[in-house]
């Protein structure tokens, strides 16, 4: 990624549950979650869309949406690449999903 290693990443996951997916997400947030801490990694919001004001009338709206704030790219890799991450969880929770890497604008 063409990030600075020192700069704070913003990780947008936007999930589609599959039948029964939501309760397999939950395990693999509690699974996850000590390994999110212990890179330094923190999740900052979630929640639910309702509906969308702007955009195609048909597009589907996400299940869910969860924004995580590593304190830097390095600090994602160690997550997914550690020896005790879930991955398999998470795939079985989901129908479709997109992760959108970001980093912080100030328009102040």
């Amino acid at each position: 990624m063409a990030m600075p290693e020192t700069s704070p990443l913003f990780m947008i996951n936007m999930l589609k549950f599959n039948e029964g997916g939501q309760e397999k997400y939950k395990t693999y947030m509690h699974a996850v979650a000590p390994l999110i801490k212990e890179v330094g990694a923190k999740l900052i919001w979630s929640g639910k869309p309702m509906m969308g004001l702007i955009g195609p009338e048909d597009e589907m709206l996400w299940d869910a949406v969860l924004i995580v704030r590593y304190p830097n790219k390095i600090a994602l890799a160690q997550l997914g690449g550690h020896p005790d991450y879930p991955g398999h969880l998470r795939a079985e929770a989901l129908e479709d999903s997109r992760l959108i890497a970001s980093s912080q604008l100030d328009f102040a």
